[in-house]
């Protein structure tokens, strides 16, 4: 009989509990999973936000690094340019030199002083009673290959209140623009203008600049192209010899370049009395003092900083009003990630 008793089945309502219980714990574990998958999801959120935010400290410090960075050639430029007391300037002198890459701890930064006034001012298109820069710029577009329509374009985009051409095509711009003409701050500004191929912008931005328009062109740092637009009377091989000589040894004055083209223009033609205007002067005295320097105001600054395979680089100009006075900033365009 206790045997029996062993081995009988628990009455149902036993066997219920036990299923309810079951059920319960079952209930209570999946809860307690899915409390766990949330938590684990905001944890995860949570980690992603601070790894977020931590990723743009870290640029934002990497940024700040190499603006600091060209802060530092600026401020070399500046010391340096400061320094140069001299009368004349010239491309044998120290800040016209290029440097190599100064090392930092975890890049380098790299960077070229220039001197704008030794290329073509844009602004001077403007000025009708300055006929030669007119004449000097067809010129520098035909050696460059460029048809002359082009410097009526540019003449008419830096002269205020002149009528500009494709005023249209300017209107149909997203957004539109509305040119009202006159002096350019930078030469970049001629990049959109409609009419310029990209291709021809390409050729001629590096000779030009975009100054004051009482800025004069240095002979000492002319680029040989900007040089030779204002010299058309000179053959191409006095023109060599008299870069030659400028760049042994910058002209002091301009009455010594003056009279160096002349000397140079009558040995390559010996034979002939070199053709005189009615003031007695030779050729290159189509050009005199009013045009042209030997000495600069005007400098741009080319930077670029490297920083744990990041870059930055920045373009500056720079307002030296005269010589050994440190120069002012006028205006400074960075690029950064």
């Amino acid at each position: 009989m206790s045997q029996m008793n062993r081995t009988r089945p628990a009455p149902a309502k036993d066997q219920g509990a036990r299923n309810q219980g079951t059920r319960d714990q079952g209930f209570v574990l999946v809860n307690a999973l899915v409390l766990v998958a949330a938590l684990a999801a905001v944890a995860t959120l949570l980690l992603s936000r601070a790894e977020q935010g931590r990723s743009r400290l870290e640029a934002g410090l990497l940024a700040d690094q190499l603006s600091l960075s060209l802060d530092g050639f600026d401020a070399l430029a500046l010391s340096q340019l400061a320094r140069d007391s001299g009368s004349s300037d010239h491309l044998r002198e120290a800040w016209a030199k290029p440097r190599p890459p100064l090392a930092l701890a975890r890049g380098d930064v790299v960077g070229q002083i220039q001197d704008l006034q030794g290329r073509f001012n844009v602004n001077w298109l403007s000025q009708a009673d300055s006929p030669l820069a007119q004449e000097a710029f067809v010129l520098l577009l035909a050696r460059l290959g460029l048809p002359p329509r082009i410097a009526d374009d540019i003449r008419r985009f830096v002269t205020p209140g002149a009528e500009l051409a494709d005023r249209q095509r300017w209107l149909q711009r997203d957004p539109p623009l509305d040119p009202v003409g006159g002096p350019l701050l930078s030469a970049d500004q001629l990049a959109d203008l409609p009419g310029l191929s990209p291709r021809a912008y390409a050729r001629l931005r590096p000779l030009i600049t975009a100054l004051p328009g009482d800025s004069r062109l240095n002979v000492n740092t002319a680029r040989p192209e900007v040089l030779a637009s204002f010299l058309p009377d000179l053959s191409s091989a006095v023109l060599a010899r008299l870069l030659r000589q400028r760049d042994r040894q910058g002209f002091a004055s301009v009455e010594d370049f003056l009279t160096a083209a002349r000397l140079q223009q009558a040995e390559d033609t010996p034979q002939e009395p070199p053709a005189s205007s009615p003031e007695g002067d030779s050729p290159p005295d189509r050009v005199g003092p009013e045009q042209i320097s030997v000495s600069s105001q005007w400098f741009r600054v080319d930077s670029q900083a490297r920083l744990d395979g990041r870059m930055a680089s920045r373009v500056s100009l720079l307002h030296r009003r005269s010589a050994g006075r440190r120069p002012d900033l006028i205006w400074q365009v960075t690029s950064r990630p």
